[in-house]
């Protein structure tokens, strides 16, 4: 039975009734009876704050994909972004590969989080960063958007933090899942599979957390039946012919206002397809999508191998608060497709990065009959080692080492009798990179040296209750990247020095407001923002990289309304469009591409639930009509709209079973997702290989168990 609207109430229904979980971001609260209430405390962020916060007092745009609202999404797609994109508002349209270069957070780039270890290279972004953790692993997605300082290091427009799973209540318990997906077209060479299993518990203060995962994919095919690319986006890494591995294990201790934790994620996927040769046939004006040879150009087998350490120590009774100090290590080798197209071989070459780094953060109230304050406050260091290692490219490449340290506060008050809430703070980063002289891509020396950045960081946001129906909120936030200063020296001629980009950190402004409302059965809210920064990192039509002013301008809607107590309809609505300077006159004359701007989003589903032991979701994406007026590369080609459907169905066998079913792209649409459109431009050729359609309607079932 479905009682209450949008996504945090699933997540309450999921803990308390085992219910499905629907759209809804931390701006909107749940219609709660007086008697239940006290539930909406059970669900918590860290992501905007540093500290737990119940979803009840959040400030800032946040939303949160519930482990719940994972399970069903991944039974039909286990690609992260493929999930965020049909769930979160501003998060752009799915790649519908392994990358997300090209989907933005309201136009920008993110930086991914696993437990609030950062997965983003900061200096030579490889854009796997979601596909870091395998989604069996998942207990929550925590979504910041809008540029933030919270965690640091490079999030211009927003971050998203992956929550791995806690143990379970009592001293053992297990699952175990099986599941298939198949393309009705080809199910022998679309076949997959996926394998979870994992265990959890807790005696005398000791608690551990064991889970494992093994998927299988086959091929994919088109609506038209045709074999897709296995890398359909150039290098960037596809999803057909791959396997995937991942583990994560916790073990802990917990006694009084202690609380001691290590946790290990080991995450590998690798591509070996037959089908590895070039791309052909791919023609906007015919409609005909691009499909591979046999063959394997590849000299190494594309993949990633991907390992977070994570330690933890939390002490709930320090200076009247509480203490958090993490340590963590990250190593991640990217082992990148080798292409040929234009009669150009592009050579392979991986990258690999590894992250040592630390969080000392303290949450220090100040209790007050007449202003209660709470002052979170700290400092986060990190090490970050990356190298371009070229394996039948040129002989040299950049390596990059990254020392970063900020010291960080941030303050929160409540106002009139808590009908107001004001927060604000600071963060000051000092990075220093040293990169020493190296070839890049196009075969010109460029030396190296030491680079320094240091930049203060500012937020303030509040709300206010202005009845017991609408709140209004809004504010202000500042994120600080390094723009991806590989992208930069590897592939372009005109940087000979990295002394060059020693003022080219892109430092995002960011403004908010919107209005949210309650009622006793339905929940709505619109949010417009803005951003802007100084050195925006664009190409021009000669693919060469420019520089630029750029802003950023966009609305997000959300609504949810509990038709019944079986059914509950909702939906959620994403626009934005951004220009840059291209000439440096303070003018924006010039449209962003499609691979920052997407399209016009709207999500729906209708849920219904007509008994305890079976819910059946119906849910929907439409990516609009883009036509930009830009000198940029991804904004010379008008991006075609397309409107995908899909379904599920649960089914619970008993307590501790269940039966699931999803049928992903039902209507069958034939379609071209937005990056590949943005990149199929006709005067440089590039129809063959870019032009590449989605894939067709597929089918999945999947058990699983509890013991």
């Amino acid at each position: 039975m479905l009682k209450y609207s949008g996504l945090v109430t699933a997540a309450l229904l999921a803990a308390v009734q085992g219910a499905v979980a629907q759209d809804l971001t931390l701006e909107e609260e749940p219609v709660l009876s007086s008697e239940d209430a006290t539930l909406l405390d059970l669900i918590t962020v860290r992501s905007a704050t540093r500290t737990e916060t119940p979803i009840s007092e959040a400030t800032v745009s946040v939303s949160v994909v519930t482990e719940d609202q994972v399970e069903r999404q991944s039974n039909i797609n286990t690609n992260i972004g493929q999930i965020l994109s049909k769930t979160v508002p501003g998060f752009g349209q799915s790649t519908e590969n392994l990358t997300e270069y090209g989907q933005t957070l309201r136009g920008r780039n993110f930086l991914t989080l696993i437990d609030g270890v950062p997965q983003t290279n900061n200096l030579n972004n490889n854009y796997r960063a979601l596909n870091s953790i395998g989604t069996s692993a998942i207990g929550q997605i925590e979504v910041v958007r809008g540029a933030t300082a919270a965690y640091g290091f490079g999030a211009p427009g927003g971050l998203v933090n992956i929550i791995t799973k806690s143990p379970e209540d009592g001293e053992f318990n297990a699952n175990i899942s099986v599941g298939v997906k198949v393309s009705p077209t080809n199910v022998n060479d679309s076949f997959s599979y996926l394998t979870e299993a994992g265990a959890s518990g807790a005696k005398d203060g000791f608690f551990y957390l064991a889970n494992a995962s093994w998927e299988d994919t086959g091929s994919s095919f088109t609506a038209d039946g045709e074999r897709r690319p296995p890398d359909s986006f150039g290098t960037q890494g596809g999803t057909d012919d791959i396997g995937v591995f991942n583990f994560l294990g916790k073990f802990g201790y917990e006694h009084e206002s202690h609380r001691i934790l290590f946790s290990a994620n080991k995450f590998r996927y690798w591509q070996d397809s037959e089908w590895a040769g070039p791309v052909s046939g791919g023609s906007r004006s015919n409609n005909t999508s691009a499909t591979p040879t046999r063959g394997n150009l590849n000299t190494r087998t594309p993949g990633a191998d991907n390992l977070t350490l994570n330690a933890n120590y939390t002490n709930d009774d320090i200076l009247g608060g509480t203490f958090d100090l993490q340590a963590y290590y990250n190593d991640n080798t990217t082992t990148f497709t080798r292409t040929e197209f234009l009669g150009f071989e592009y050579n392979q070459y991986e990258t690999e990065s590894q992250k040592i780094g630390g969080r000392a953060t303290f949450d220090t109230p100040f209790p007050s009959d007449r202003i209660p304050v709470d002052i979170v406050w700290g400092v986060d260091a990190l090490n970050d080692r990356t190298n371009v290692n070229p394996i039948d490219g040129p002989t040299g490449a950049p390596r990059y080492d990254l020392m970063g340290i900020a010291p960080f506060a941030q303050v929160r008050a409540d106002l009139f009798d808590d009908r107001a809430t004001l927060t604000g703070g600071i963060r000051y980063e000092h990075l220093s990179v040293d990169i020493n002289d190296f070839v890049n891509d196009i075969g010109a020396s460029v030396n190296g040296g030491t680079l320094t950045f240091q930049e203060p960081l500012f937020n303030v946001s509040g709300s206010v209750d202005l009845n017991d129906t609408f709140t209004l909120f809004g504010g202000f936030s500042q994120g600080f990247q390094l723009g991806d200063l590989g992208r930069l020296l590897y592939n372009s001629p005109n940087f000979t020095d990295v002394s060059q980009l020693e003022e080219k950190g892109q430092k995002t402004d960011s403004y908010e407001i919107g209005l949210r409302a309650v009622g006793n059965a339905w929940d709505a809210s619109i949010t417009g923002f803005y951003n802007k920064s100084n050195n925006g990192v664009t190409y021009d039509a000669n693919l060469d990289i420019v520089l630029s002013p750029e802003q950023i301008w966009g609305i997000e809607v959300t609504a949810n309304y509990d038709v019944t107590d079986q059914i509950a309809v909702g939906g959620t609505l994403t626009w934005l469009e951004g220009e840059y300077d291209t000439t440096g006159d303070g003018k924006y004359d010039s449209d962003l591409g499609s691979d920052r701007i997407a399209p016009l989003k709207l999500t729906g589903y209708v849920e219904y639930a007509p008994r305890d032991w079976a819910n059946f979701r119906l849910q929907g994406l439409y990516s609009g009509h883009r036509n930009p007026d830009s000198t940029q590369f991804t904004g010379i080609e008008t991006i075609d709209s397309y409107f995908v459907v899909d379904a599920f169905a649960d089914f619970s066998i008993n307590e501790n079973s269940k039966l699931s079913f999803g049928i992903e792209n039902m209507l069958n649409a034939d379609y071209v997702p937005v990056l590949q459109q943005s990149y199929s431009v006709q005067a440089y050729g590039y129809d063959d290989y870019y032009y590449v359609k989605a894939p067709g309607t597929t089918f999945s079932a999947k058990y699983s168990m509890k013991f």
